[in-house]
């Protein structure tokens, strides 16, 4: 891979509550190179969209506190002004959101929106806007574009609203792209050509990708590199055949082994975890997952476990006392 589009290193987000701070992002790390896809996984609650919102810069510091660095192209910014980073919204970096009848204008004709979004350039005049929107609209695969280009939200389907959400975060050409949880409410077909749309532009444009799932079948088939966050930490991450296929944090283990499967033509029950994720204003003194785990030994209830590389795989790193056995790990 190139050199990084986006580096966090030891972000920390920290909220104001009624019973104290909660620690949402805690001492998490990550690249992005051009034209990579790295998928962000883990139960409700684990701090995903936290993180892709602070990377994004969405969330500044007036409405939490934050530490840590987030550069983009080598600029600090958490240092830069609320318009430094408009600027760089829809330009360089853009996002996906899970809803977006919410996030599209109700009155608004969509092609409308993205002409709006295009003429952020001002060398964009109305007429060259109008007709790369309807082309933007062709390439995410909206049929009859030019008579879509006039209809608003309410009057598509799900999977269309998706595709222009699509159109808009890319129609400046952004060099990141961030998606939470961009096919949650859409049916399984809808939701595969999404994904295949989101991997040709990877592809095709060299943008970069993170994608905020709960989905760990979408992640292993839809993104290069994947970090399993439990609890506001990142507990594994590496490339998706090192993580999903030989994991090591037991925390990985049990995710993948709650998700139905067909093993040798016979059918695999799902094994849920049980238990729940931990306050993050009160959190375990050790391992956050050690109150769930099976396999928790002395050390995991008052050490913390660090992140550190896999000696025998490079680039796969976890965060686990008692690690899953390389000759088991799935």
């Amino acid at each position: 891979m190139s050199e990084p589009l986006l580096q966090v290193r030891d972000l920390v987000v920290e909220f104001r509550t009624a019973n104290g701070p909660l620690r949402a992002v805690d001492g998490v790390s990550l690249d992005v190179a051009r034209g990579e896809r790295v998928g962000i996984v883990g139960e409700s609650g684990s701090g995903k969209s936290v993180l892709s919102r602070t990377a994004m810069g969405l969330l500044g510091r007036k409405d939490a506190r934050i530490s840590g660095e987030i550069t983009f192209r080598g600029q600090d910014l958490l240092a830069m002004s609320d318009k430094q980073r408009r600027d760089l919204w829809g330009r360089e970096i853009a996002m996906v959101f899970q809803d977006p009848l919410s996030s599209l204008h109700p009155i608004t004709p969509v092609g409308q929106q993205i002409v709006e979004t295009l003429r952020r350039d001002p060398a964009m005049d109305k007429t060259k806007a109008r007709a790369r929107a309807i082309e933007l609209l062709d390439m995410v695969g909206i049929p009859q574009a030019e008579r879509r280009f006039r209809s608003r939200a309410h009057e598509l389907s799900g999977g269309m609203r998706q595709r222009v959400m699509i159109a808009i975060a890319v129609a400046n050409s952004p060099s990141l792209l961030f998606a939470d949880e961009p096919t949650t409410a859409l049916d399984v077909t809808v939701q595969a050509r999404i994904l295949e749309l989101f991997d040709e532009l990877c592809r095709e444009l060299s943008i970069g990708l993170v994608m905020v799932s709960h989905d760990l079948g979408v992640v292993a088939r839809h993104t290069d590199a994947v970090s399993v966050m439990y609890a506001g930490r990142i507990s594994e991450q590496g490339t998706v055949d090192d993580v999903l296929r030989s994991p090591r944090m037991r925390y990985t283990s049990a995710l993948l082994a709650a998700i139905p499967r067909i093993d040798h033509g016979r059918r695999a029950l799902p094994q849920p975890i049980g238990g729940l994720p931990p306050d993050l204003v009160n959190p375990p003194a050790g391992c956050r997952f050690a109150p769930r785990c099976a396999h928790a030994v002395a050390a995991c209830a008052d050490q913390v476990p660090p992140l550190e590389p896999a000696a025998d795989v490079p680039g796969h790193a976890f965060a686990c006392w008692n690690p899953t056995p390389t000759e088991v790990a799935r």
